[in-house]
């Protein structure tokens, strides 16, 4: 069973590289598929949770100055 601070870590949309290091020391399998590496920021954008759809929604909004 996941330990809660592991549990919360996989579900934030973006994380650290120390995060994705506690996460990957009891899940590597997970990581492996959840995880693209944004390497400009060393950040890890968590795919099992984004959504591309409200992603393209924020930026409109925020493009809009809604």
């Amino acid at each position: 069973m996941k330990d809660m601070n592991t549990q919360k870590l996989m579900n934030k949309e973006v994380l650290t590289a120390e995060e994705r290091d506690i996460i990957n020391s009891t899940n590597p399998e997970w990581v492996k598929e959840y995880l693209f590496h944004n390497t400009w920021n060393n950040t890890y954008l968590n795919l099992d949770v984004y959504s591309e759809v409200k992603h393209h929604e924020r930026q409109y909004r925020i493009e809009i100055g809604y």
